[in-house]
């Protein structure tokens, strides 16, 4: 399959260009809120997020260095139909800015926590149900790109298009890390050496940054815990962004997050609380990692509150978290240091401690071990 990017057009803080593949015809644009003008190496490698590795062949009416070009054949697996130019990459004047894909949810908050000072926010406005992030993400100075991404099939092909706010303000920020929210998810439960692949994806390395997985240490329960120690004011907020009232998720975070202000004696009263739904999508043993949840809410808030998240949790589920005491859930995962600079080692290590995080120590590899053989019954686990 081929796609062309046609039509370019920029001009202070916009960006549009038509496109065409095999079965669409349409346009993407990007607002910035910014009114900035673009790099069209940063523009390229932009668009080639929205393409993953769907298409033979890309084609764009744009002019870019040879070293992206082969950037983002590298990510695309395509051939890319492009002028280019031979000049070099554009290096940052600073070492060690950092800069957030920052979206207001508790993954996102946690992440701030360990921002140095000097460090800016990034964030996409996609409009329509999203439009509820903006609420939270007004109240930071954040770079804004508003983008009509969902009108179009884009985001079936690669998770990087919610990189783009960082790509295209690269320039203007001086940025040198690219950081995202990310947490222990299902990949790393399924396979525990998943953080040993880790490395930056090719088109930030494109757009000559690396990323710095400073959340990718701690489960969603860690991630909650740093988040409302830092910003207690401000967890009804990022927990009304993260999803809407009616959809599961919203439940199961507000669930997470209660348990959380009982445990730590926090002064966090939380409004707009919504009711657990009728019954839940899942079933126990399809998705891993609302299994993994589950065993925590059997713990602290008992099994009949853990069957509003997941249906027909098995009664062997309750006898394995009687036996744990089940501590790894808010421990950090030490590993992760290897992919930290050193010289944000200690301040890192300083707010996990100020947040009540200890990292994973013997008992807790045991009782994680002891947990995943539990969860190979049901799911696929290396």
């Amino acid at each position: 399959m081929k796609i062309s990017f046609e039509n370019i057009e920029q001009r202070e803080g916009y960006i549009k260009s038509d496109y065409k593949d095999d079965n669409h015809s349409h346009f993407i644009e990007f607002k910035l809120s910014i009114p900035i003008f673009v790099r069209e190496d940063l523009i390229a490698i932009s668009l080639a997020t929205l393409c993953g590795t769907k298409y033979e062949q890309i084609s764009m009416e744009l002019t870019i260095s040879q070293i992206t070009k082969d950037y983002i054949e590298k990510f695309t697996k395509s051939q890319l139909l492009v002028k280019t130019k031979n000049y070099s990459m554009v290096v940052s004047k600073s070492k060690d800015r950092h800069t957030l894909n920052f979206s207001g949810g508790f993954d996102s908050l946690a992440s701030l926590a360990f921002m140095p000072e000097n460090s800016s926010l990034v964030s996409m406005n996609f409009g329509g149900h999203f439009k509820r992030e903006m609420s939270m993400i007004s109240k930071f100075n954040s770079h804004i790109v508003t983008t009509n991404l969902l009108e179009t099939d884009f985001r079936k092909n690669s998770w990087l298009f919610m990189l783009i706010a960082s790509i295209l303000y690269k320039d203007y920020l001086d940025s040198t890390y690219n950081i995202s929210g990310g947490v222990i998810g299902a990949g790393f439960l399924k396979n525990p050496s998943f953080i040993d692949k880790y490395n930056t994806p090719t088109l930030v390395s494109a757009a000559n940054m690396k990323s710095i997985p400073y959340t990718l240490s701690l489960s969603e329960i860690a991630a909650i815990r740093v988040a409302a120690h830092n910003y207690p004011d401000l967890m009804n907020d990022s927990l009304n962004s993260l999803a809407n009232p009616k959809e599961e998720k919203r439940f199961r975070k507000q669930l997470l997050l209660e348990i959380e202000i009982e445990r730590s004696n926090l002064g966090i009263d939380i409004k707009d609380g919504v009711k657990p739904p009728t019954k839940p999508h899942f079933n126990w043993g399809e998705n891993i990692l609302l299994d993994h949840l589950a065993l925590y809410v059997i713990k602290y808030r008992g099994f009949d509150e853990a069957l509003q998240t997941v249906n027909n949790i098995p009664e062997e589920a309750k006898k394995l978290v009687d036996n744990l005491e089940l501590t790894f859930y808010d421990r950090y995962f030490t590993d992760v240091l290897n992919f930290i600079p050193k010289e944000f080692h200690k301040s890192y290590v300083n707010t996990l401690v100020e947040s009540g995080i200890r990292p994973f120590e013997r008992n807790d590899w045991y009782e994680y071990t002891e947990t995943l053989k539990f969860l190979s019954n049901f799911h696929s686990i290396i």
